[in-house]
């Protein structure tokens, strides 16, 4: 038997070895992910992209609604209804963005498919209705709304593949810092501008949330779907004359010479582009900024939306 002293001095020494037995262990696994690659289908190539923000090596993706394509007029055919039904998991913008797609989304969620509403991430108080009263589904221009859909897209993304769910989590964290950081940065631009110089116009009305958040005010020649009078309000070309609103800031998708034949009359420069209603093309670079801006990315094209749209007001 040890004596009192040897067994106090041979404290330490197995303590040590305890202690080194307890660090040799492997930490405990925080993830794993899926063998292969979930196949994840969406509406828009905004959510594709924030799935592949929060997915990375875990997910392929693939958008419905082609890129510098409308999403109001989107219809999916028979056999884009049967692509998302053999999918790992399906997204939808929400508020109404995708009115013509009209599958009970229970009845694919009853079927074992995850199905995620972006909007569905967002609070009441978060949403914008328009004149009409009905919910204006642009939200993404918004950075901080966006953040609250990339925690919904991982959420239901670890409905699909529990055992990977944090590292959704973990990636969803990252990105949400980001577009935190877009918000603040863009925050601290829209703060010089003149009183006087916070109005804008663009061809579609598409930049609510923006405008809201930044405080700004917008109008638009056209709604979201593209239908604009034959003559111009007489309440807009007013509103337009007592705020020497000089530029027109055309969407992506809007047809560069119809606009010039509008703007012209109005006394408008309509050539600086924005993105709000979609994405370039993948490889899509930004004309006027640096190589390593790619449109066909939402933090590039909403950096790039930003840029114009407050570089313009600040020297009106």
């Amino acid at each position: 038997m040890l004596s009192r002293r040897l067994f106090l001095h041979s404290l330490p020494l197995a303590a040590g070895v305890f202690l080194a037995a307890c660090e040799s262990k492997e930490p405990p696994v925080r993830f794993i992910l899926p063998d292969e690659p979930l196949q994840i289908l969406t509406s828009t190539v905004q959510a594709a992209d924030l799935i592949r923000q929060i997915g990375g090596e875990a997910v392929e993706v693939r958008s419905l609604i082609p890129a510098e394509t409308n999403p109001h007029l989107w219809q999916p055919t028979a056999a884009e209804l049967a692509a998302i039904q053999i999918s790992d998991a399906f997204f939808l913008s929400g508020l109404g963005l995708e009115a013509r797609f009209t599958t009970d989304l229970d009845s694919l969620r009853t079927r074992g498919l995850p199905v995620g509403v972006l909007a569905n991430g967002l609070e009441d108080g978060d949403i914008l209705r328009n004149a009409a009263g009905r919910m204006e589904p642009h939200f993404w221009l918004d950075p901080q709304l966006w953040a609250k859909a990339a925690k919904e897209a991982a959420m239901v993304l670890g409905e699909a593949s529990p055992p990977a769910a944090n590292w959704f989590e973990d990636r969803s964290h990252e990105y949400v810092m980001r577009l935190q950081k877009l918000h603040l940065d863009t925050q601290a631009k829209a703060a010089e501008i003149a009183p006087r110089n916070r109005f804008f116009m663009t061809t579609h009305d598409t930049m609510a949330y923006f405008a809201n958040t930044y405080g700004l005010e917008g109008r638009s020649l056209a709604s979201a779907s593209g239908e604009a009078a034959a003559t111009l309000p007489e309440a807009l070309s007013t509103w337009m004359s007592d705020h020497q609103v000089r530029t027109l800031f055309r969407e992506q998708l809007a047809d560069q010479q119809t606009i010039r034949k509008i703007a012209r009359p109005l006394l408008l420069n309509s050539d600086p582009m924005i993105f709000s209603l979609s994405l370039g093309k993948t490889g899509t670079r930004l004309s006027g900024v640096t190589s390593e801006m790619d449109g066909s990315t939402y933090l590039d094209a909403h950096q790039y939306t930003v840029d114009v749209i407050l570089d313009s007001l600040r020297i009106n």
